[in-house]
């Protein structure tokens, strides 16, 4: 087969979530067929060089990347909605498949048309997305919806998001799951690092709960503090360890309102804001916390809670969203629209160490089931059911 990877969400310098799953899934799927044509292609009009660099990475004997410099992304994007210059005058090579990882398929692709989307977060939460991609998706989708051959979903709940608001049949729809790499989240390669990463983090092993990802609404931070809070007054009065929160993550929409709480709620000196973390200290703080809190309101995924199983620490997430998919048996779940029963599973994690390690256990069975390597072969094997024939424009 002859195919082609929209490679712009791998090219900005820093993965994002749509990266991280491209990017995983393709590199598997291109070192697995080595007897297949693969083509990775992006817009470069700025900073050249820098993704030319960083597109090198993805390059082998069957896999290339193509840039076209007179255009960016963004750019591209914007133009289509006055004037619809056709894909295939940019990247013209005529492929039997084409998959575009970041919701939206544009004009005039040649070929089988492939498109995930991830979810539709832009609809139930509109205020984390900015104006301009919410305004686009609302635009763009549905014609995208109409130009596929075949969506792709990372969960069975965006699958019945997109039949409720979109009347998707579910039968156009697959779900190729996100993965984890259970290796790299063994915690070996850092292991050496991790008392010297708590040390300058005022942390103690198995001594916090951990909460990981964009400080932001739709993660539900705001319940989670006043949750803790509670959490807190109980351990103190009975005269229990309160553990510290740990608060790591890049800080995203309307964030003061968090920050505000946990002034409100006189817990500062106990709530511990990281900002964004690098890979090693990621892994380190999730394989020494008591355990990983996680009760988000909307997830398409949610691939930290696989990442902390990996990586032995107990998780507490929400029944919301895709997350109970996700969890499994192998979590405690929780309302999140609830601070009295967050805080009472907290509480939970907090004295009773039979449970803890009881989740742990389920976490390391339940991430392994969560594989790159199968989920790529997945989406190849989607890629075949649809040649041969063409749809179209």
């Amino acid at each position: 087969m002859k195919i082609q990877f929209d490679g712009n969400p791998l090219c900005d310098g820093y993965l994002t979530g749509i990266g991280t799953y491209e990017s995983e899934l393709c590199r598997r799927m291109v070192a697995r067929h080595p007897e297949d044509e693969f083509e990775y292609v992006y817009f470069a009009l700025r900073g050249k060089s820098t993704k030319k660099g960083i597109m090198a990475a993805y390059e082998a004997k069957n896999a290339s990347a193509v840039s076209f410099s007179y255009l960016s992304a963004g750019l591209y994007k914007l133009i289509q909605g006055v004037f619809p210059l056709p894909y295939s005058f940019m990247f013209g090579r005529k492929n039997e498949v084409t998959h575009f990882f970041n919701f939206l398929i544009p004009p005039g692709v040649k070929g089988k048309r492939v498109v995930t989307i991830h979810d539709l977060g832009f609809i139930r939460y509109p205020e984390t997305v900015t104006v301009r991609t919410r305004l686009m998706l609302r635009a763009r989708l549905r014609r995208t919806i109409e130009r596929s051959d075949r969506i792709i979903v990372v969960s069975e709940f965006t699958a019945r998001e997109l039949t409720e608001l979109y009347g998707v049949p579910r039968e156009k729809m697959s779900v190729v799951y996100c993965g984890v790499d259970t290796e790299k989240f063994k915690n070996k390669e850092y292991k050496g690092r991790c008392s010297e990463i708590l040390k300058e983090k005022g942390l103690k092993d198995k001594g916090y709960f951990l909460y990981l990802g964009t400080i932001e609404p739709r993660k539900n931070i705001y319940a989670l503090v006043g949750a803790y809070a509670k959490t807190v007054k109980r351990l103190v009065s009975e005269g229990k360890e309160a553990y510290p929160l740990v608060l790591a993550g890049k800080l995203g929409w309307y964030y003061d309102k968090i920050l505000e709480r946990i002034k409100t709620e006189g817990i500062e000196e106990r709530i511990i804001l990281t900002g964004y973390l690098s890979e090693y200290e990621k892994i380190c703080l999730y394989s020494r916390a008591r355990a990983f809190v996680f009760p988000s309101l909307y997830e398409g995924f949610g691939i930290p809670v696989l990442e902390a199983m990996a990586c032995g620490a107990p998780v507490l997430t929400s029944n919301a969203a895709s997350l109970p998919e996700v969890a499994g048996d192998a979590a405690l779940i929780c309302d999140p629209e609830s601070e009295e029963e967050i805080s009472e599973e907290m509480y939970a994690l907090a004295t009773d160490s039979g449970l803890c390690q009881r989740l742990v256990q389920a976490g390391f069975l339940r991430a392994k089931a969560f594989s790159w390597e199968k989920e790529a072969d997945k989406l190849y094997d989607i890629y075949k059911t649809l040649l041969p024939g063409e749809k179209d424009e």
